[in-house]
């Protein structure tokens, strides 16, 4: 519970400070509050609930097992909080507004019971792990806690089958994330329920003289709080990120694609090392990054085109051929070879005259489609580095003298 606990907590922390923001910008906005406030509930009953917390609370205020009543209102809070982020999620303010009306008051005497309940009972040992065990034969104890418990599942019985219930509305059908958040807000609820069953189940077994039960309710909690809050974060989250995943996905192949390209774009800046560029403040800019290295690998691909050998060329297609390769493959390689021994010939001072455009490109390409031209140069840097066209280049070099013309 001292590490459970905290770690659930933290998460939630994070959760509501990032909310909180747009709680700033849409200050009269009931759905946002009520979000803001589940999470706020949901951290204060983690961050109060794990041992270590308890003896300080118990401590600070001076009255024995204080912190038990406020971890347990904070759940029969949440679990109404609940319910109304789900009816401002599913509907209008204002006909959510009914509904809410008869939810607010119920919770309300709930934790009203649960707090006079309290105050009637008689619990000075303090009781950091199992106080809802070790005091169950007392009367107000076990009512508070049934009151409790007997809330929670009905409220969250009621919730999971909204949720699951909505999810499959065709007015969601174009909001796939919104879909996937509902059922997972329904599975955090049905956590609760769970919970509450288990807890509740355990603290009969002590009603009747049994603890053997106890582990098991002990341990309910920690697996509760994790898997709840895993729940709840994913529900919040996933409806707000999940259609920005696209572009996420998009970007991470980008710069995929980017690394690919290093060890090619690497070599032949020695071409001409002035023609790198990245403009300021742009650095982490995928897309000006990879356009600027397609830009750049074109224009020292240009000035090593007059220096391509055609014995390299015959060679790099026998070579490959032999090894199985054919259509695209085959001409990357044989491209890769090609701009291999003619960057081989620019370090060791070979120069040619200029060539024309049909000898610089002698495919279709023009530079005008920038996936097609990515997906070409991919091919290329790969082949760069592959062993047949080592296999080429070991074969075909030769003291350095330009092609005849």
């Amino acid at each position: 519970m001292n590490i459970a606990f905290p770690v659930c907590g933290l998460m939630l922390t994070i959760v509501f400070l990032y909310k909180l923001r747009y709680l700033r910008q849409r200050w009269s906005s009931a759905r946002v509050w009520a979000l803001c406030a589940t999470v706020f509930c949901f951290a204060v009953t983690m961050w109060s609930a794990f041992p270590a917390s308890v003896k300080v609370i118990n401590r600070a205020t001076g009255i024995p097992n204080v912190a038990e009543l406020v971890a347990a209102v904070g759940l029969a809070a949440l679990g109404g909080l609940f319910l109304v982020l789900a009816l401002l999620w599913r509907y209008s303010t204002a006909r959510a507004w009914p509904r809410i009306r008869w939810v607010v008051p119920a919770y309300s005497l709930v934790i009203a019971s649960m707090v006079v309940l309290f105050a009637l009972s008689d619990v000075p040992e303090e009781r950091p792990v199992d106080f809802t065990f070790h005091y169950a034969g007392q009367p107000t104890i076990a009512a508070m806690y049934t009151i409790y418990y007997a809330a929670t599942v009905t409220g969250s019985t009621i919730l999971t089958r909204w949720c699951l219930t909505w999810a499959r509305q065709p007015d969601y059908a174009d909001l796939p994330y919104l879909r996937r958040g509902l059922r997972l807000y329904g599975g955090a609820s049905l956590v609760l329920v769970v919970y509450a069953l288990l807890r509740l189940l355990t603290m009969a077994a002590n009603w009747l003289g049994s603890s053997a039960l106890d582990p098991m309710g002990n341990l309910v909690p920690v697996i509760a709080s994790l898997t709840g809050c895993f729940l709840l974060t994913a529900a919040l989250v996933i409806p707000v990120w999940g259609p920005r995943w696209s572009a996420a996905r998009r970007a991470l192949g980008l710069w995929s694609a980017y690394w690919t390209l290093r060890p090619l774009h690497r070599d032949l800046r020695d071409v001409n090392p002035n023609a790198v560029f990245v403009a300021p403040g742009r650095r982490l800019d995928v897309q000006h990054r990879i356009r600027r290295t397609l830009i750049e690998l074109s224009d020292w691909r240009w000035t090593l085109s007059p220096l391509f050998d055609p014995a390299v060329q015959e060679d790099a297609c026998r070579l490959g051929e032999r090894q199985g390769l054919a259509g695209e493959r085959l001409t990357t390689t044989v491209e890769a070879a090609q701009i291999k021994a003619a960057l081989h010939a620019w370090r060791d001072g070979v120069r040619a005259g200029d060539a024309t455009a049909a000898d610089r490109y002698g495919d279709e390409r023009d530079g005008t489609d920038l996936h097609c031209e990515l997906a070409w140069w991919r091919e290329v840097a790969a082949a760069y580095r592959s062993a047949a066209v080592a296999g080429v280049l070991a074969r075909t070099r030769r003291p350095a003298t330009a092609p005849p013309s």
